[in-house]
């Protein structure tokens, strides 16, 4: 039939014995049952691990992945991903979080072409998955195409606050991964192209057979079609989509003077059954055209994500240099994250940055270790105000914070080493880390037991360092902490310098 669109108008082995085979099936079911379950993740999978996670398992559109589901989820299944990187004690990864939350609420329909999922790198057990997939800093976010079985084939992409700049990196990097692969269960990003030989089947290539509708959407350039079409990607067996460019005769069939256009065609006739400019209601607009097509019952309900409801609050702007007591309240820190930090960075960051820490590698870790030797904060400051009368009081307090002071013993230990290599000025990476163990039993401050309030997975296969969760005073800073702290204060305390 040949192409003729028009605008829309209103309208076998020896036999085993009977307990061979019973004893063989158990054998199965205690052997493969367990692997299938926990090799693979899921989106209510909680992370095996003892670390707190940024995100909640399975009340989120987000999943959660581990040392013992990373392989197998990302890199054997026939699946896109995209990959948050996080450190739970990291204040730019707790600032991120809620962007990365509404991304995922932005692409939740994407689900059948990419998953959205992070892994927390902070904890011990996940250490050597973070390592291979090359994570040097955090917040990390990695793209893997469907076809990828290394971590090499990651394609990194920036860490964008901003859900609908993160959105549009993803259609980007997926409609390229298409022009490469040409998937054919996935939506079909080649533009149309119409001459006197198409016909209007030739329009419907790609699309699922059950499919019966085709929505088309004609921009001038690439803009907001890759977007469209993966809205519409979980609803493929229902309703197909394609795209045009302004310049194709379909602009003049349909009669189109703006863009980005969408038209909507059934499979049994030519005529368009709904015509509108792109908007953020097209999608709503195209179910109320479905179902009031006369004699037939939308195949699909096309809904928007729903609006994400934001978890943090923005401080107000305060002038700290005329008002330092009232920026005390907003910058402080904590002494649990503070000391997640340091074990990282100077167990797991300095051995992986080679076989001998030397030159200016060295001169930097020593300085590093001789400035937490002698400033690293051991005392945290409150004032609490009591009422006598009608006259309030402000009495001040200090408290000792015991792992911390044991954490500066152990840096002041870890500097007395490094300096008999001082002549050398190197040390190799092995050694470091068998004196950074010894120092660690002798002192016990990174407590290698679960901490009993901290959110945990189902099992714990691997320990990590678990630390009071006691606010540290570090004073005014000159820039807020980009997080909310995870402790609670009395609203007759604060601390102060």
């Amino acid at each position: 039939m040949k192409l003729k669109l028009l605008h829309a108008t209103p309208s076998s082995s020896p036999p085993l014995t009977f307990s061979a085979i019973q004893l063989l099936a158990a054998l199965v079911l205690l052997i493969s049952l367990p692997l299938s379950h926990a090799s693979v993740s899921s989106m209510t999978y909680v992370p095996m691990g003892n670390n707190p996670t940024l995100y909640r398992p399975g009340a989120e559109p987000i999943m959660h992945l581990d040392q013992l589901t990373f392989t197998d989820t990302v890199l054997n299944q026939d699946h896109a991903f995209l990959v948050e990187f996080y450190a739970d004690w990291c204040g730019h990864c707790r600032a991120f979080a809620p962007f990365f939350r509404e991304f995922a609420s932005i692409v939740q329909a994407w689900d059948r072409v990419v998953t959205v999922a992070v892994m927390n790198c902070a904890d011990s057990f996940n250490t050597r998955v973070c390592r291979e997939n090359g994570v040097t800093h955090f917040p990390m976010v990695k793209y893997y195409p469907r076809a990828a079985r290394h971590p090499s084939s990651a394609i990194t992409l920036e860490a964008s606050h901003s859900g609908l700049q993160l959105r549009d990196q993803v259609a980007r990097t997926v409609v390229n991964e298409f022009n490469q692969f040409r998937y054919p269960d996935w939506p079909n990003f080649i533009y149309v192209n119409v001459d006197s030989t198409t016909t209007y089947g030739s329009l419907w290539q790609g699309v699922a057979e059950s499919a019966d509708y085709l929505a088309i959407i004609i921009e001038q350039y690439e803009s907001v079609s890759p977007q469209f079409m993966l809205d519409l990607s979980s609803r493929s067996h229902a309703v197909g989509t394609r795209r045009a460019l302004a310049s194709s005769p379909i602009t003049q069939m349909l009669m189109i003077t703006e863009f980005p256009y969408v038209a909507l065609f059934s499979r049994d006739r030519q005529r368009a059954i709904y015509m509108n400019p792109y908007s953020a209601n097209t999608l709503n607009e195209l179910n109320n055209a479905l179902a009031n097509v006369k004699g037939n019952q939308p195949k699909v309900t096309v809904t928007t994500p729903r609006p994400t409801v934001p978890t943090t609050t923005q401080p107000p702007v305060i002038n700290c240099e005329r008002f330092p007591d009232r920026c005390r309240d907003m910058y402080f820190v904590s002494e649990t994250d503070m000391l997640k930090a340091m074990y990282m960075a100077l167990h797991d960051e300095v051995i992986r940055t080679g076989e001998v820490i030397q030159g200016a590698n060295f001169t930097h870790l020593y300085n590093f270790v001789d400035l937490l030797a002698e400033h690293f904060p051991v005392l945290t400051f409150s004032n609490e105000i009591a009422r006598r009368g009608r006259n309030d009081l402000k009495r001040s307090s200090s408290t000792i914070l015991k792992n911390s002071e044991r954490a500066r013993l152990v840096f002041s230990h870890l500097r007395e080493f490094l300096r008999t290599k001082s002549d050398l000025q190197q040390v190799f990476a092995n050694d470091w880390e068998h004196h950074f163990n010894s120092v660690e039993v002798i002192e016990a401050v990174f407590t290698l037991s679960p901490s009993p309030s901290t959110p945990r997975g189902n099992t714990v296969r691997a320990p990590r360092p678990s630390f009071a969760d006691t606010p540290a005073a570090f004073g005014p800073l000159s820039t807020p902490l980009p997080y909310t702290p995870t402790w609670t204060r009395s609203k007759n305390t604060e601390w102060t310098r």
